[in-house]
């Protein structure tokens, strides 16, 4: 259980956990705003394509700025490109949920949305922390063996 603790609950996970929390319901008003206005209003077609893309780009510079400094301790603009090729799959991946879930029967559009945020963003966690960030993805144990400072256990472990 004590592993498991270690494993789960680092403060690089809980952060991340909180602040995808908040992009999330900041991405998913924009999304619903927007969604609202192409499916209700101006009537599109898949309006959930555009809706996603304009809420991509109104959310990236938050989001940015909220992983980097919150959850990656790293100020630097200059991966901002690098942040953009992962949103940019990341998105791609979420209409192509979306685009399967509608497929497979579910026509409703705020529900699918809700669906992808959950795998959507672990992916966007984990490609973020080894792609953009260069950091570990802790909670999933990739890179964990450079990051033992030393074999020795702890002592509350050894009973």
């Amino acid at each position: 259980m004590k592993e498991f603790l270690k494993r789960y609950f680092e403060p690089q996970f809980i952060r991340f956990v909180l602040v995808a929390m908040l992009n999330t319901a900041f991405g998913l008003f924009i999304n619903y705003v927007f969604l609202f206005i192409f499916e209700h209003l101006l009537r599109f077609s898949h309006a959930y394509i555009v809706s996603n893309f304009i809420a991509t780009i109104v959310s990236i510079l938050f989001n940015f700025k909220t992983y980097g400094i919150l959850v990656f301790k790293n100020k630097d603009n200059a991966l901002l490109f690098r942040f953009l090729a992962v949103t940019t799959f990341t998105y791609l991946v979420n209409i192509g949920g979306i685009a399967l879930l509608e497929h497979l029967g579910s026509h409703n559009n705020y529900l699918n949305l809700t669906i992808m945020a959950v795998p959507v963003g672990l992916l966007n966690y984990v490609l973020n922390s080894v792609f953009v960030y260069k950091k570990k993805a802790r909670f999933l144990n990739i890179n964990r063996k450079s990051a033992r400072k030393s074999p020795e256990k702890d002592p509350e472990e050894k009973q």
